[in-house]
């Protein structure tokens, strides 16, 4: 739209396509709640306040009701391949909770497929009314090739070219902190070609204070997602960092980071809420940013200062100028609400269509279709047998290394064990919940299976395997015996990709991904059935964790303390090196 037509608009010369009336408008920089109603020229905010003389014929007239409006809701961080869906179905599952614009960082598809798997998102994303920006991955892969075999690279001259492309925002998380730190020369490549282009690094920095923190931001990494305390954030705030309180489904530590801080009356506008990774069960369930406003209000937290964090503070990160603030001359991306504590999202409007009515999308959004190749990237170098799944040693005693998992966290303990070897191999003892863990690689590049020994799953028998194993998402099991090891990496691989839980012979549930082998094009609702009934299945075997499948999938990521797995053995994340599964 030219400016002259939204001028002429705005001075009520020309009718407006859209209005709403009878609303009361969130004014998100200034915390007020206005009058009135709102004006829509050509999908562009034409006026705010008395709306009555540019309602025409032709005019799409909604009645307010007294209802409040809102800036439609802006996603800060997600990869969106943990809702397991590809972007069509998430942008069907999210703008009926009012979300409409997601920074994404895929870095799941691109260790996966590298710049082609990048380019068909992009592609994807183009004609969808959702509003999705991508932040090129800066670890594909997340850690060296001596520590684990990825299915892509992409250097720093790649991530460049890609940087250029409008659609692209910034760089994703820098994960590799180490490389960082002892200025390993392709990632600060990738952060200088970045910066020099104007546009966001975001970070990633885990328990990270002190020199190191100094250090990191320094490097010029301006956000962090991984603080889980109010002091943490503190710290990263007073050096200038935007802190992203993170409400996923399997870390959850926005009311712990964002409430001490509200109380304290920090200023809190370099603050955002971002979901991170995010179950379908949940998205399906309970919503996206609105359930995390919801529970944010519910916790305390003013309802103003919460829509502030999912609306004009996320804008202002990411250079966003025309979305993220009810204003003249920006985007109409506006969402209704009758309660501000409940936050029920009635009306969604994107570009001043109407898009969403009362939870359900009032538009068709056509199917994207991946090409073959991007459904058959399982390819086993050889075929495992059991004895892939078996650390072989002398009959008698041994120590053993276990990987300590906790739910809700990334972080991992390590600890020594005593296990019995017999027959030729050391056997798991479910007894005391330690079990086999092993990754099997899936890209025909030497055929490994790294396997080690694991604490906090609970299963009693049978197995537990994805193809979704942070972040080269090899395949990788948890296991009571080696013959289940086998059964449940090989019932993954017979769907291209995916979850399953198995015992015996017997494959009890499994969820296919045949996109990359973790995603699918089926609807969130059939995903999350799906996947429900997996879990089902894995708590039918004795496990305890709430979310087994996303708390394994980062048991493979070696870039993040203490104990970790590859396909190349244990991996010692605080020294980045594999070490024996048995202790010398």
């Amino acid at each position: 739209m030219s400016q002259r037509t939204l001028i002429d608009a705005s001075m009520g010369r020309i009718k407006a396509d859209l209005v709403i009336t009878d609303v009361q408008p969130i004014d998100v920089i200034s915390r007020e709640i206005l009058e009135g109603g709102i004006a829509v020229k050509e999908g562009v905010i034409c006026r705010i306040g008395d709306v009555s003389d540019l309602i025409g014929n032709k005019t799409k007239v909604i009645k307010g009701q007294g209802r409040y409006a809102a800036p439609a809701f802006i996603e800060s961080h997600i990869h969106v391949e943990s809702t397991m869906l590809t972007l069509t179905e998430f942008a069907k599952a999210v703008i009926p909770h009012g979300t409409g614009t997601a920074i994404i960082d895929p870095h799941e598809i691109a260790n996966v497929t590298g710049i082609r798997g990048l380019e068909i998102f992009m592609e994807e994303a183009r004609d969808l009314p959702l509003h999705i920006l991508i932040e090129v991955p800066s670890c594909v892969p997340a850690a060296s090739p001596e520590l684990e075999t990825a299915g892509a690279k992409l250097d720093a001259f790649t991530i460049d070219r890609l940087l250029q492309d409008p659609m692209v925002i910034g760089l994703g998380e820098v994960m590799n902190i180490p490389a960082v730190l002892n200025n390993d020369e392709d990632i600060h490549l990738k952060i200088q070609f970045a910066r020099s282009q104007g546009k966001v690094v975001e970070g990633h920095a885990p328990g990270l204070k002190g020199k190191k923190l100094n250090a990191y931001i320094a490097a010029g990494i301006m956000s962090d997602h991984e603080s889980e305390t109010a002091e943490e954030a503190v710290d990263r705030l007073r050096f200038g960092m935007t802190v992203m309180a993170r409400e996923g489904s399997i870390v959850r530590n926005m009311i712990d980071i964002l409430l001490p801080l509200y109380k304290e009356g920090r200023d809190l506008r370099r603050a955002t809420i971002c979901s991170d990774d995010l179950s379908p069960v949940e998205l399906a369930d309970v919503g996206h940013l609105d359930r995390s406003l919801r529970r944010a209000i519910d916790a305390g937290i003013d309802p103003l200062v919460a829509i502030q964090l999912v609306t004009a503070n996320p804008a202002s990160f990411f250079k966003l100028p025309r979305v993220g603030h009810l204003a003249p001359g920006n985007i109409g991306d506006i969402v209704l609400i009758d309660d501000l504590k409940k936050i029920n999202v009635d009306l969604v409007i994107l570009r001043g269509n109407v898009v969403a009515k009362d939870g359900r999308l009032t538009v068709k959004i056509a199917k994207y279709g991946y090409p073959p190749d991007m459904r058959s990237t399982i390819r086993f170098g050889g075929i495992p047998t059991v004895l892939n799944y078996m650390i072989p040693a002398d009959d008698g005693d041994h120590k053993v290394r276990v990987i300590i998992a906790h739910e809700g966290s990334l972080i991992t303990g390590s600890k020594i064990f005593t296990l019995n070897a017999s027959d030729g191999y050391v056997h798991p003892d479910p007894e005391r919940d330690i079990l086999t863990i092993a990754v099997t690689e899936r890209y025909m590049k030497g055929g490994h299976i790294g396997v080690g020994f694991i604490q906090g799953f609970g299963l009693k028998e049978g197995a537990i395997a994805s193809s979704i194993a942070h972040d080269s998402h090899n395949i990788i099991s948890v296991a009571t015996s080696p013959e289940d090891a086998l059964m449940a990496v090989s019932t993954v691989s017979q769907t291209m990709g995916g979850i399953a839980a198995v015992s015996g012979r017997k494959n009890l549930a499994s969820l296919p991904l045949p996109i990359a082998g973790v995603i699918t094009d089926e609807p969130v609702e059939k995903v999350a059935k799906q996947l429900q009934a997996v879990r089902a299945a894995a708590h039918s075997l004795g496990c305890t964790l709430e979310h087994p499948f996303l708390t394994m999938s980062f048991m493979a990521l070696p870039v993040i303390p203490a104990l970790k797995i590859t396909d190349k053995g244990m991996v010692d994340a605080k020294e980045m090196k594999i070490v024996s599964a048995i202790v010398k």
